[in-house]
């Protein structure tokens, strides 16, 4: 008896499911109809089993109470997260794609993370509006370079890097030929370099300049070399291969993308000089912000690559996908500016600058 009850019960609830399934894709009073119809079928039941009509009856009772209580509707609260983005983080001619790209992600995150807060995304065209809202406590989180976030004296636990497919290290190379006038970083004086110009040549000039500066002693040694930009690395590249310009200052892993599409070009241009791995922009919470939504955004900013406002949000970018890294990944940059650029280095974690 005890199987076969627990066997009537097993088959009542598959018909109360298939009714729910019914009440989804059609009439809920037709689907009450039926579940009202198996209670009071005499013929299902036959031999007076109490037990599975009381059964039948409350659960009844509860699909009805099912019917009584729609979802609720997420309750918005009066909280702002705000995010901040250096406009040095990406190009200046995709300054309005940027925001439009940003918004769109943010508004996808908002639905898929059903965050209360709202969010708001401003753009900072200075270190010193990004400094002054970020002492003021207005940014959460901020997408900025490795320099500004020197200038902030912000030294985090944990950085999020934009990533390309070589990694998020960025190196950049001195580009000349091999049969042409410029042997050595000396001879660029009065000669014509084409810079290719996009965010990951942030550094690019610094590096440029303690070259020159290592040659005359100076820094003022860049403004001695006549300087073309232009928007493609393979632009500057190629004007190097043609001989219209001396020399070419881009991103080793532009020049190796190059020379896989026109391997000629690696018998015609040489590297005269590569600089140390740098890491040019960076994406950070604030470390005093905790709680659920600051954990929701960041597995948001880790999975940026599998949305596509996400994707979006990456080609504006010039990246593949985020990394959580370790904010010591940022010493060796650190101290690439520190040299160069004469900055005082960040006191360690705990001790009071001196």
């Amino acid at each position: 008896m005890v199987r076969v009850a627990a066997r009537r019960s097993l088959w009542s609830f598959q018909l109360l499911g298939t009714a729910r399934n019914k009440r989804r894709g059609g009439s809920d009073l037709k689907s009450s109809k039926s579940i009202l119809e198996l209670v009071d079928n005499p013929e299902l039941f036959r031999g007076g089993s109490l037990l599975m009509r009381t059964l039948m009856a409350f659960l009844l009772v509860m699909y009805a109470a099912g019917w009584s209580h729609a979802e609720p509707e997420l309750v918005r609260s009066d909280q702002v997260v705000r995010l901040g983005i250096s406009s040095r983080t990406f190009p200046a001619t995709n300054r309005n794609d940027a925001l439009a790209a940003m918004r769109v992600w943010v508004d996808t995150v908002i639905k898929e993370r059903e965050l209360r807060e709202s969010v708001e995304v401003a753009l900072y065209d200075s270190v010193e509006e990004l400094r002054s809202a970020y002492e003021q406590g207005r940014v959460d989180a901020v997408s900025l370079t490795t320099e500004e976030i020197m200038l902030l004296g912000v030294r985090p636990d944990y950085v999020y890097i934009p990533n390309q497919d070589h990694g998020f290290h960025v190196r950049y190379v001195l580009l000349v030929r091999r049969d042409g006038a410029v042997a050595d970083v000396a001879d660029l004086t009065g000669h014509e370099l084409v810079v290719a110009d996009h965010q990951r040549m942030v550094f690019a000039g610094f590096w440029l300049e303690s070259l020159l500066a290592d040659v005359d002693g100076n820094r003022t040694g860049r403004r001695l070399v006549d300087q073309a930009r232009v928007a493609k690395p393979s632009k500057a590249i190629l004007r190097v291969f043609f001989q219209q310009a001396q020399a070419a200052l881009v991103t080793l892993e532009a020049f190796e993308l190059a020379c896989e599409l026109n391997p000629q070009l690696r018998d015609e241009l040489k590297v005269l000089r590569e600089s140390p791995p740098l890491v040019t922009a960076l994406f950070l919470f604030r470390p005093d912000w905790h709680g659920v939504t600051r954990e929701r955004l960041e597995e948001a900013v880790l999975n940026l690559h599998a949305t596509p406002g996400g994707q979006q949000v990456l080609t504006v970018f010039q990246s593949s996908r985020m990394e959580k890294q370790p904010g010591s990944v940022l010493d060796s940059t650190r101290s690439f500016l520190e040299r160069y650029l004469g900055f005082a280095p960040d006191p360690p974690p705990g001790e009071e600058p001196s």
